[in-house]
């Protein structure tokens, strides 16, 4: 079972949002809102001071309405350090724009994507 592993979130940022989720084999971090130039650092800072090592970390983009480039390098990444550190790296529930900006960019291909954290986390 996963255990609320705290919020972190920031006034001057109404249109972005992180939440973390951990258990002993996976961290869920949820995104929701924009993720881009000025929100992408908040999620690279947020993933450098996870816990490791975990089996997996999963990145819920389920209420994720828009990605841009620089938020892509963070994504990419984080799949090179997991690689490197030997845990699985998953996005979850990407759809509409931030799907569609995946195919177009060749991400689909690249970084693991699952329909849904449960998916990933097996339940």
């Amino acid at each position: 079972m996963l255990q609320d592993g705290g919020v972190s979130s920031s006034p001057s940022s109404p249109d972005f949002d992180l939440s973390t989720v951990t258990d002993a084999t996976a961290h869920v971090v949820r995104v929701a809102g924009e993720l881009d130039l000025g929100t992408g650092p908040r999620l690279e800072a947020l993933l450098n001071e996870l816990p490791k090592p975990p089996n997996i970390v999963v990145l819920d983009f389920s209420a994720l309405s828009f990605i841009d480039s620089t938020a892509l390098r963070v994504l990419l990444a984080e799949h090179r350090r997991a690689r490197a550190e030997g845990y699985e790296f998953v996005i979850a529930g990407a759809i509409g724009p931030v799907r569609e900006l995946f195919r177009i960019t060749a991400f689909d291909i690249t970084l693991p994507l699952v329909p849904d954290v449960e998916s990933a986390t097996d339940g």
